[in-house]
């Protein structure tokens, strides 16, 4: 019989590897094109696009820290010796979310209400695509973690 900790490790491994596919995708489909765009051309493209972005990685993102987050908490209620695994699978997944709050949402905002000039622009894309990118290694070792915990259950 599978168990409540072999089914949360299993929809950890499936959810981070989607939320890591889908953040490699970003940063390598679209970041590239908006770093060349004309800054009045992407300003007007971001009305329109970011809420569709949000819309679709604001459910992923949730859903890629809650279920580690529960994997986290029920691996270390059942097991008398908890895996430093798990621990660095909680921290990565914690720091990951974190960059919501310590970077992404006010960047994001100021692409939408255009507060930033157009000879700011390719700064601030460059800015957000290295927190990306860091954001991805993050939760790179969640996702990591998770498969190495699956492997070794």
């Amino acid at each position: 019989m599978i168990g409540l900790e072999s089914i949360l490790l299993l929809s950890s491994a499936a959810i981070l590897g989607v939320f890591v596919g889908a953040q490699i995708a970003e940063a390598c489909l679209f970041v590239p094109v908006w770093k060349e765009m004309d800054p009045d051309d992407f300003f007007e493209q971001h009305q329109y696009v970011g809420p569709l972005i949000y819309r679709f990685f604001a459910p992923l993102t949730i859903a890629a820290t809650v279920v580690p987050l529960a994997t986290v908490g029920i691996g270390l209620i059942l097991n008398s010796q908890p895996n430093i695994v798990i621990w660095i699978m909680g921290a990565s997944t914690l720091a990951f979310f974190s960059t919501y709050f310590l970077y992404f949402k006010a960047a994001n905002q100021k692409f939408a209400d255009r507060t930033l000039s157009n000879d700011e622009l390719p700064v601030e894309l460059h800015r957000w695509g290295q927190w990306h990118w860091t954001r991805v290694g993050l939760e790179t070792i969640a996702f990591g973690c998770s498969i190495i915990l699956l492997l070794y259950k």
